[in-house]
């Protein structure tokens, strides 16, 4: 029932996939975090528009890959909400399909605000429950994991709305949301065919004061 974890994944080349859209919403000559990074698909792309990137994961086999393409890795285990990277900062944090595979989300997505640059942006990847699909089956009494929306390794499952009141109560405002998929073709019922939703966010206003005086005195303890 429950398959190995953990493996070295590869990249979607398709256009309607968060691997193809998440490099097209980063400006070149920017800076990236990519949270969850693996063997480094996503900064391979980015390497090529002069993109800097670092990466995070706790597999190590697929940082010894992704070390081609980043400037850094660093080994974390994302089951701890703890990113420890000092007082570094990115103009862009990507969780690309990572937060439905940790136990409290919430939790890594507010340590992250540490870490961005002022005017930065969150950029998040969600698998969608909410398919049609998986309605039908969840409407006849049917929840059975199987590779994709309902790995066995996904501790989350997020519907669109659930997915956005998550987000906002880490502190972060959602600036665009992008289906994937079908649901990028079929934008009138995206809820219902888009395997993913792409949100880009930035520091709700209210936080921001109090983030600065986290990374100042993190400075000073420095």
């Amino acid at each position: 029932m429950f398959a190995a974890k953990d493996g070295i994944l590869k990249r979607d080349p398709s256009r309607f996939s968060p691997h193809t859209i998440i490099p097209s919403l980063i400006r070149l000559r920017t800076t990236i975090l990519d949270v969850g990074c693996n063997a480094g698909y996503l900064g391979k792309e980015l390497k090529k528009r002069e993109i800097i990137c670092d990466g995070v994961d706790k597999n190590i086999d697929a940082l010894k890959i992704a070390k081609k393409f980043y400037r850094r890795v660093y080994v974390r285990d994302l089951y701890r909400p703890m990113l420890s990277l000092g007082q570094r900062t990115y103009d862009y944090i990507v969780f690309a399909d990572i937060l439905e595979h940790v136990p409290r989300p919430d939790l890594l997505l507010k340590n992250s605000l540490t870490y961005l640059a002022s005017n930065g942006r969150i950029i998040i990847s969600i698998p969608n429950v909410a398919r049609i699909e998986y309605r039908i089956k969840h409407l006849l009494g049917n929840f059975d994991y199987e590779p994709g929306i309902l790995s066995p390794d996904h501790l989350r499952f997020f519907t669109k709305k659930s997915a956005k009141r998550m987000i906002y109560e880490s502190g972060l405002r959602i600036q665009t949301v992008i289906p994937t998929g079908a649901g990028m073709q079929l934008p009138f019922f995206n809820n219902l065919f888009a395997f993913q939703f792409i949100f880009v966010c930035h520091i709700a206003s209210s936080l921001r004061e109090s983030v600065k005086k986290t990374k100042t005195q993190g400075k000073m303890r420095k």
